[in-house]
Order: C-alpha cells, then structure tokens, then sequence
C-alpha cells in the first residue's frame, strides 16, 4: 500500500495520494466531542443535566497492539433496586458517553445501573485511533473485567448495549464472551467497508478507487482488518439473548444491510436464548427519541425475557454443578 502511494506520487498523482492519506487519516481519527459541541448539540454535559446522580469511573486497558496502557473514561450511574442489573453503554462513531446516556433515563426507569465509556479515541478517554471494533473489542472486555470485580454486587447480570459504532464494537466484543445476560444493538451495520463507502457517497467523497486505497491503507496504519469484525458474521456467534433495533431508510447504512441483519439474527441458535430484531420508523439511532413510550416497552419486554432465560440458565449450571 505504500509502495502504491509512493508510486503516484512519482508520476505526477501527488494530490490523488494526498487524498487518499487524509480520507484514511479522517476515518481513523474522528472529531472528538468536546463540552463545546456537547453543549451545542446534545444540550448536556452529564448525566446530571438528566437528573440522574453519578459518578467519573476509569478504566487502565492494555492496548492489544502496543501492549501501553490506555485510560478509558466512563461515568456510572447506580439505581438503588437494580439487584445487580447493569447495562453499559457504547456509543458511535464521533460520538462519546455524552451522547450514549440519551438512553441512560430509559434504562435507569427500567431499574438498572448503567455505565457508560467513550472508546478509546473518542471523548475524554486515550487513544488516537479508532479501528471499527478491531481494538475496541478488546478495551471493552477489559473495561467488562474490571467492572465486575470494582462493583460485583452491582453487576450481577450486564447488558450490552452499542449504538452504531459501538454496536460494531459489543457485538465483537460479546462474540469472545459466555457471561453476558443480554445485548441489544441499535443500528447496526452489517459490515464496515460497505458502511464506510455508503457514508463517502452520501458525504461527496472520491470514488470508489479513493476510498478503497483510503480504507487499505487505514488498516495498513491502525493493525485492524475490518473484515474480521462484520457485525453480520458475529451476529450468529453472541451466545445470549439478543435484540437488534433498526431504523427504516436509514441512511447512513447501505441497501439491503437491514435484510442481511435481520437474517443473520434469524439464523441464531435457539439455545442462544431470545433473539429479535425490530425495525422502527425513525432516522439513524433515532428511535428513542421518535417514539419514547414504545421503546421503553420494548426494551421491557426484551429484558424480562432476556432475564428470565438467564436465571433458568444460572439455576441449570448449579444444578449441573452440584449434580
């Protein structure tokens, strides 16, 4: 890849190259969401802006490709009934846990602690790359880990929950993992080169050629291969309930992605516990905020399902363990 660039720069292509070097520069390194842009856009700065009380948490990740450490930021945010329920939350691209809690009330209503992080590379946590899931699997078990044994009676049962990006990032993530009770995915992409290239179209990048070399070449620079974490291929491998919610015409996502999710969610393994996948009439990770009441039953419904199948999980392994 960079004998190629280094190619067309010697025969008279320096401006293609320079493109090529800053599309793939943009795609790993996103805007970060600052309090200025929060405060603008989202009209938040905390969850305390939602009237929820909380707390700043860290987490020390070992970065699987340098072996440095990096800080990741989160606020945790207890309810006093949650029995051990927990559900973090992961946000997307350009986004940070600023923008994550837009769900925090929904699911604290619901009688849950909730612990919200920005990704490496995003909001006030470390990093200087984001790699679609490749890395990010990673730092979030780790987060996962760490969690469990800081807060064990507050984390009984955890729920994942990635909006965009982040349900790239928790679907990689609890594809590795047996001890999840649930994970929800809100818009989801079936694969990231394709959602990557849908986004350069809308956007008015170069073409195709462009940003094949700006995508090759961001893998080049960061370690990651995309490929290697579809959220169409982990879909079928997330062994716990699982509920994947989309947003009809979204257009952040390319044609035909909402059909090929919703059969890689059909073709889960029924011992994998309850799997659903809802589509809603709303824009891109919209739909909360289209309808509010709807999507709070909703995500009711799945839980109690996904809960119940965990304790007859749980009460299964004791009886298996004490025979």
């Amino acid at each position: 890849m960079l004998m190629l660039l280094f190619i067309l720069a010697i025969t008279g292509l320096p401006v293609a190259a320079i493109v090529i070097v800053l599309m793939a520069h943009t795609l790993l390194r996103p805007p970060r969401m600052n309090d200025g842009k929060a405060a603008y856009v989202l009209k938040r700065l905390s969850p305390g802006d939602l009237e929820l009380v909380f707390e700043d948490a860290f987490f020390d990740v070992r970065d699987e490709r340098t072996g440095n450490t990096i800080r990741l930021t989160g606020w945790w945010i207890p309810h006093a009934s949650a029995g051990g329920k927990c559900a973090i939350l992961v946000h997307g691209y350009a986004d940070a846990k600023v923008g994550a809690i837009a769900w925090a009330p929904t699911f604290h209503s619901l009688g849950w602690n909730i612990l919200a992080i920005d990704l490496r590379a995003h909001g006030e946590s470390e990093g200087t790359q984001s790699t679609a899931g490749f890395f990010e699997r990673h730092d979030l078990n780790q987060v996962i880990n760490q969690l469990r044994v800081a807060r064990p009676r507050g984390t009984r049962q955890v729920v994942l929950f990635g909006v965009s990006l982040g349900a790239a990032v928790v679907a990689a993530a609890a594809a590795t993992r047996d001890d999840l009770a649930a994970v929800i995915l809100e818009s989801p992409f079936a694969d990231f080169i394709t959602a990557v290239k849908t986004h350069a179209a809308h956007m008015g990048m170069p073409g195709a050629l462009f940003q094949n070399l700006s995508i090759r070449l961001a893998e080049r620079l960061s370690g990651a291969a995309f490929n290697e974490i579809r959220p169409i291929d982990l879909i079928p491998k997330i062994p716990c309930p699982l509920l994947v919610i989309q947003s009809a015409g979204d257009p952040f996502l390319p044609t035909g992605d909402d059909e090929r999710i919703r059969r890689a969610v059909a073709s889960r393994p029924e011992s994998f516990g309850p799997s659903a996948c809802r589509t809603l009439p709303a824009d891109h990770a919209m739909a909360l905020a289209h309808d509010p009441e709807r999507y709070r039953r909703m995500l009711h419904d799945f839980l109690a399902d996904a809960m119940s199948n965990a304790n007859e999980v749980f009460a299964t392994d004791k009886t298996d363990e004490h025979g």
